[in-house]
């Protein structure tokens, strides 16, 4: 009976492939998951397995021809039935013959039969031959090589186990590791005798049928619209826009931990709001930014435009999308009255709550990926602002101090910048007074107004 060789679907975007190499010849018996032909395709190559055992009858493609998936490439005679071979399509590279029965076997031809297209033992092997050939204990210089380019095969592996094992006269198969040698008993002690050991059942597992989904339901699609839009469209500007720099600098932790530890319960019992770090880092980042007045401004393509107040955008993450509402005047605002706006304007920002005033005139922007474990990234800058900081989870880590190693709580920040308008000095000098301020909690105290 005649069976298709087709070139299967090798993925969604996979259209078609080009015919690498042929491995079996017309004529030839292939046996069942014996590779065919191998394909190459933009993304991977592969290699297409004969369904059955028999013999190769067509081959309806040449070695460089782009095939389409779903065609028809070869033919298998599997001896089982009357082959009935449709026509042959143009592309074909032999005409159609007769099927013949698979031969039968017949002994090895003698070597001086083979024709030799590399020197004995010097062949290129695959990691399939290696292994026989560590299987069957054989000398590799004793086998003579026949596949394409002097590759040794399979095949000249087996004859050379066949060779040998004709003229040992016993039949082939793979030699069995030497015994171990047994311990001679001393006088003294007598070997225990061996106790039988009883064999333990085997356990059936049942793997579950795989079911593919449907193709209907393989993808779902929805409109970009909305919040979505907006947030994409934004990015897109942005990036377009500005040359993105992102400086990174490890942020020491380790007083600011302790210092608010120790009044975040009393914090909320009098204010009503739970005092996180970002309070800190905000009035940190306000104090800063009066230094380095560059970071709070704005730019046209023909204009700086610095900012006379500080506005500090905190990103708010919701599921409709991130939001940025608006902190104003926070270089003019003491630690308690940044806490308990944060907590006004998260719960606001979550509930869809917000004015369009609370999301405009932002000077600079802070987003705290650290919430969500991450430990960094680089944020891109929220148009039409200079730069934008990015805040990160804090780990203990090795830190030293004073000449000696001691545990920490360190996070990393990183700062993005417009390269267009700051110097990589200028975000360098800013980034690193934040970090003296958040290390010194007392000294940041001191900044009330």
């Amino acid at each position: 009976m005649a069976l298709d060789v087709v070139v299967p679907q090798m993925g969604e975007s996979v259209l078609e492939g080009t015919i690498l190499e042929w491995k079996v010849k017309i004529g030839e018996t292939v046996k069942l998951n014996q590779p065919i032909v191998e394909l190459m395709t933009d993304k991977v190559n592969v290699e297409i397995p004969a369904e059955a055992e028999g013999v190769l009858t067509h081959q309806f493609a040449k070695e460089g021809d782009v095939v389409p998936v779903g065609t028809r490439i070869a033919i298998i005679d599997d001896g089982k039935g009357a082959a009935e071979v449709a026509a042959q399509p143009p592309a074909a590279t032999e005409p159609a013959a007769p099927v013949q029965p698979a031969p039968a076997a017949s002994p090895p031809p003698p070597k001086a039969e083979i024709k030799v297209t590399a020197q004995a033992g010097k062949g290129k092997m695959s990691p399939k031959v290696r292994m026989l050939i560590r299987e069957y204990s054989l000398d590799p210089s004793v086998i003579v090589a026949t596949g394409k380019e002097g590759r040794v095969t399979v095949d000249d592996v087996m004859r050379a186990v066949e060779e040998r094992s004709q003229a040992a006269g016993f039949t082939p198969g793979p030699v069995p590791p030497p015994p171990m040698l047994a311990a001679v008993p001393t006088p003294e002690a007598k070997a225990a005798p061996a106790l039988p050991v009883a064999a333990e059942p085997l356990i059936k597992v049942e793997i579950p049928k795989f079911e593919p989904l449907p193709v209907a339901r393989r993808e779902t699609r929805v409109p970009l619209a909305g919040i979505r839009k907006m947030i994409s469209d934004h990015m897109v500007k942005s990036v377009h826009t500005s040359p993105h720099v992102t400086t990174f600098e490890d942020i020491d932790f380790t007083e600011l931990v302790a210092y608010r530890s120790e009044i975040k319960a009393n914090f909320r019992a009098t204010y009503g709001a739970n005092l996180t770090y970002m309070p800190f880092i905000i009035k940190a980042a306000a104090v800063a930014l009066q230094e380095f007045p560059k970071l709070n401004a704005s730019m046209t393509e023909k204009e700086i435009i610095f900012k006379n107040f500080i506005n500090i955008g905190v990103a708010v993450a919701r599921d409709e999308g991130l939001i940025v509402p608006v902190i104003r005047d926070a270089d003019k605002k003491t630690i308690v009255e940044l806490a308990v706006e944060l907590n006004s304007i998260g719960t606001r920002a979550r509930d869809n709550q917000l004015m369009p005033d609370d999301v405009s005139g932002g000077t600079f922007s802070i987003t705290n990926a650290g919430m969500f474990g991450a430990a960094s990234s680089t944020p891109i800058i929220n148009q039409p602002q200079v730069a934008i900081l990015g805040v990160h989870a804090i780990i203990k880590k090795p830190w030293v101090v004073d000449g000696e190693i001691v545990i920490r709580d360190i996070s990393n920040f990183g700062l993005s910048f417009d390269h267009r308008l700051i110097d990589g000095h200028t975000a360098v000098q800013f980034l690193h007074r934040v970090h003296e301020y958040l290390a010194q909690p007392k000294k940041l105290l001191m900044q009330l107004r």
